[in-house]
């Protein structure tokens, strides 16, 4: 009867009990968590990603689809050789495990050029027009001359002989031309500001030439004169 009352007492005990319902509840969460995991994770429904470089988007996505997965577009390049729409590269890569549900997030080829916004260019050196547009992946550029004040200022950027205006977008990579000055100015009539006269300058030119002139053959005659009335 004595023995019975400590084993009693010890599961009376407030504290013992809430030792033992604690533990009783995280073996009940252990439980279910793992349950959970198993189900979330789906370790029997691992499918193998096939390969998916050089097709088409739609031909990618239809393969994706019958094993559970589908595709994800991310990045686009242009190529100009390239096959437009093409998968370039694909994560995660071909033969890798992966659940079901999965996205595949694949880089194509472009079917158009990217777009680029053209800088203002106006008034930069000839040099520093290039650096940048090389920077912005125009590699293709010419240069035209015209008169000009200052030497070496870039005037404009022509796009396809259509000169561009600030802020104009045109694909990227196209060939430009840049219209530089040449540091000499010039008239209507294509002649340099260091020959240009004016009509009365002209005149009065043309009068000292002709006054030169009579003086010159009134000499001669002169000369003449006095030869013959040596004989």
């Amino acid at each position: 009867m004595n023995a019975k009352q400590p084993s009693k007492r010890f599961f009376e005990n407030s504290i013992i009990k809430n030792l033992l319902l604690i533990v009783l509840v995280s073996v009940v969460l252990l439980i279910l968590t793992l349950l959970f995991l198993k189900v979330y994770t789906r370790h029997d429904q691992n499918v193998s990603v096939p390969k998916l470089a050089g097709l088409q988007v739609e031909e990618a996505n239809a393969i994706l689809k019958s094993k559970g997965l589908h595709i994800e577009i991310i990045d686009s390049v242009y190529q100009k050789d390239a096959v437009p729409g093409a998968i370039i590269e694909q994560v995660p890569e071909e033969n890798s495990k992966v659940k079901k549900g999965r996205a595949i997030y694949v880089a194509v080829y472009a079917k158009t050029p990217q777009q680029v916004t053209m800088p203002e260019l106006v008034d930069y050196s000839l040099r520093q027009a290039q650096a940048l547009l090389i920077s912005m992946g125009f590699t293709q550029l010419s240069i035209e001359e015209v008169p000009s004040e200052y030497s070496g200022l870039v005037l404009g950027v022509e796009y396809r002989g259509r000169k561009l205006m600030p802020n104009e977008k045109v694909p990227a990579g196209s060939p430009l031309k840049l219209i530089v000055g040449n540091g000499q100015l010039t008239d209507s009539l294509g002649m340099t500001n260091e020959y240009i006269m004016s009509p009365d300058q002209i005149s009065a030119r043309d009068s000292g030439d002709i006054e030169i002139k009579n003086r010159s053959v009134s000499k001669q005659q002169k000369n003449t004169n006095i030869d013959e009335s040596f004989f």
